[in-house]
């Protein structure tokens, strides 16, 4: 009897923990800021205009400090350039970057889960500039 209580308990256990991971999963909209210039016919667009310099500390190094990026990003609105901004990636710019981006689409804050510039470096390895792209994770 102990058996098939522990039985129906992992079994029960195992599908809530699956619930919550598909509810988190659910919960977050992806979208990317590209080099590309296709441009909507309304609304605001981003669009990642240069790379101006990369100097975050690739994987499989140890670094002192962690680096930073900056980058240059067109803001268009109703196909119209409107702005521009650099953004720089680094532990002490997350909030101003979000902040930024809040104001720009009209998000709340609140619900900007993470911008970030990929790919990130690595050891011995040179990115081609045409890859990068800003990634931006939305709370729904």
């Amino acid at each position: 009897m102990k058996n098939v209580f522990f039985l129906f308990f992992l079994t029960v256990l195992t599908f809530s923990v699956q619930a919550q991971k598909n509810k988190k999963a659910k919960k977050l909209a992806n979208f990317t800021i590209t080099q590309s210039k296709i441009l909507k016919a309304k609304g605001t667009q981003l669009v990642l205009k240069q790379v101006i310099s990369d100097a975050r500390c690739p994987e499989g190094v140890n670094c002192v400090w962690g680096g930073e990026a900056q980058v240059l990003v067109s803001v268009y609105q109703n196909k119209k350039w409107m702005d521009e901004e650099i953004l720089t990636f680094s532990s002490k710019k997350v909030e101003e970057n979000k902040s930024w981006l809040s104001k720009t689409l009209a998000i709340p804050i609140a619900k900007i889960k993470s911008i970030r510039l990929v790919p990130y470096p690595k050891d011995s390895i040179k990115i081609n500039p045409k890859d990068y792209c800003i990634r931006v994770e939305i709370a729904k």
